[in-house]
């Protein structure tokens, strides 16, 4: 999974209309916090590896969550305590819109500086940028600039997938549409108007980045925290992998005085249980719970002693199918296994949480001015096949004649009591439906889980994503041809037509209709993934714990706004 946004403020009446009727929501500039506290302000939280703190080199959840913490790019999200989420500037003072709303230039704070004093500037926007479409970074949201409309970004992308000399690309790359006007003012030119572009600037893939620490760092710029210069609320001062992670407030940050935490110490666990009983102890201060340690949280935030946030999410859970091997190579095949899940009792089995899905897109996810899943059913639900009989066909189809004979390879990531289950789960239900052999594949860490994901090692895979930004495109530019998270390798060029289509559709109905043809593809016709469900939020804090905030879009939290109060000595 791997997980963004809305947007802006605009300096005249006519262009705050105009944004506000893409879907943007309430923006604004970031307004001060006022927070009368005596307490030690050091928060223990759960901790994640994270697999680079490279923004042109994330693609993951885990390393998102460290990098809303240390880096900050135009906008940031800010989300209100009934889970509602809205825009404001950060590294951007405000923005000017062309007319003709092809020309974005934004105004940078100049008040804000890196750890090392030096001062963020236009130029480290640009080169952040440039390095995410150029061919040598292998960055895994190339494909965002295209998507986005920036100028220049389709030829440079059509250049490198025809295999075209570097020369010819770098020439392209001149052009591509960022340029720095001076030290303090990054202008953005899209080649077409694109309704959702503002929807994508608090993306942490396109904060700044710093042109002389790459060269002077090379291949291992990212992989040293200690090393890394950042320009967000906090640094990371110790880490060590599978054990903890510990940011420090960024005293050069230029909005230091509203962020009240001093440290915030995270314990890399990855068992559900254990850190339920680290919260319990009050060694963590906050936890997210499942299965029978949900249902006795719940009961003891309603006695008083915890607080309890609960709220849908936009992640949606799934089993990639790798679509290059073995008998899942047909449709009718995948489509059997998708069809014989019943997910409420998967989820009554491994979560006793959630909420079963019959498609791909999760909750809460803008398709301009609508929701999405709420304006679009869940393809899934019109699918009436038999399940023994499609799977049946396929293996006829692939010269199967005993289903014994096949043996899937199925990836769960580290092996918890929750990934345990769930592969016993799958093991079971396809010995019973269908006689086949299901092997699970459990890794030390995260890191290799993604490494293989990446790699296409396994048959069938258990992952999901969550969106990266607030517009539904976010999920489907995931499974277009050649895209560098299409870790199933699906490839269907009417699916790649209605993608690239939308992406330029400025009529919102139209763009509606063209994504709900590609979900019933991906999900029903292809059967390129299986929904299996929903996330919901199902957070617990100590009651010291104020105003911790959960990004709608991306991260697993941001601390820039959390703080103690109240906390016994």
């Amino acid at each position: 999974m791997k997980r963004k946004r809305l947007i802006t403020t605009i300096i005249t009446a006519a262009l705050t209309a105009s944004i506000a009727l893409s879907g943007c929501g309430n923006l604004g500039p970031t307004g001060t916090t006022k927070v009368s506290t005596n307490e030690k302000q050091i928060l223990n939280i759960i901790g994640y590896d994270f697999n680079s703190l490279d923004p042109g080199k994330v693609a993951d959840a885990q390393s998102f969550t460290a990098m809303t913490n240390v880096y900050e790019g135009l906008m940031k999200e800010v989300v209100n305590e009934k889970g509602e989420s809205h825009n404001e500037f950060a590294g951007a003072e405000k923005v000017d819109i062309s007319e003709d709303k092809l020309t974005y230039t934004f105004h940078l704070r100049k008040d804000a500086v890196w750890t090392d004093g030096k001062p963020v500037t236009a130029r480290d926007y640009v080169y952040a940028w440039k390095r995410i479409i150029d061919p040598k970074t292998a960055a895994p949201y190339m494909n965002l600039m295209d998507d986005i409309n920036v100028k220049g970004a389709k030829e440079i992308i059509e250049a490198v997938n025809a295999k075209k000399d570097k020369s010819e690309i770098d020439k392209l790359l001149l052009d591509f549409g960022v340029k720095a006007k001076d030290d303090y003012t990054f202008v953005v030119t899209l080649s077409k108007p694109t309704p959702y572009f503002t929807n994508v600037l608090c993306f942490k893939s396109l904060a700044p980045v710093r042109e002389d620490k790459v060269k002077e760092q090379g291949d291992k710029f990212g992989s040293d925290p200690i090393s890394t210069v950042y320009n967000g609320p906090f640094v990371i001062s110790q880490y060590a992998k599978g054990s903890k992670i510990v940011y420090k407030k960024n005293d050069k940050y230029w909005n230091a005085k509203n962020v009240k935490l001093e440290q915030a110490n995270g314990t890399i666990v990855t068992e559900p249980s254990t850190l339920v009983k680290l919260f319990e102890n009050k060694e963590l201060d906050v936890v997210n719970a499942s299965k029978d340690d949900l249902d006795k949280l719940k009961e003891e935030s309603k006695k008083g002693q915890y607080q309890y946030v609960t709220r849908k999410e936009s992640r949606a859970c799934f089993n990639y199918y790798n679509v290059t091997s073995s008998v899942l190579k047909n449709a009718k095949i995948r489509l059997a296994l998708s069809l014989a899940l019943d997910r409420q009792e998967f989820l009554n089995v491994v979560y006793k949480s959630y909420i079963p899905s019959n498609g791909y897109i999760g909750n809460g996810v803008s398709c301009g001015d609508k929701e999405y899943r709420k304006a679009v059913q869940e393809p899934l639900k019109n699918v009436k096949d038999d399940p023994k009989k499609l799977f049946e066909e396929g293996l006829k189809e692939e010269g199967i004649d005993d289903a014994s004979k096949v043996s899937l390879k199925l990836l769960l990531g580290v092996q918890t009591a929750e990934s345990k289950a769930t592969g016993d789960y799958f093991a079971k239900l396809y010995k019973d439906k269908f006689g086949i052999n299901i092997v699970q594949e459990f890794t030390p860490d995260a890191q290799t889980y993604y490494k293989e994901r990446n790699n296409g090692n396994f048959d069938i895979c258990n992952g999901g994503w969550a969106a990266a930004y607030d517009d539904v495109s976010t999920f489907f530019t995931v499974f277009r041809t050649g895209d560098a998270n299409n870790d199933g390798k699906y490839s269907n060029k009417e699916y790649d037509e209605l993608i690239n289509k939308a992406g330029i559709e400025n009529d919102n109905e139209k763009r509606l209709d063209l994504y709900k043809k590609a979900e019933e593809m991906l999900i029903a016709k292809d059967a390129a993934v299986m929904p299996t469900y929903y996330t919901e939020l199902n957070q617990f804090r100590q009651n010291y714990v104020k105003n911790f905030t959960v990004p709608k879009f991306g991260p697993y939290y941001d601390l820039s706004t959390a703080y103690i109060e109240g906390k016994e000595k």
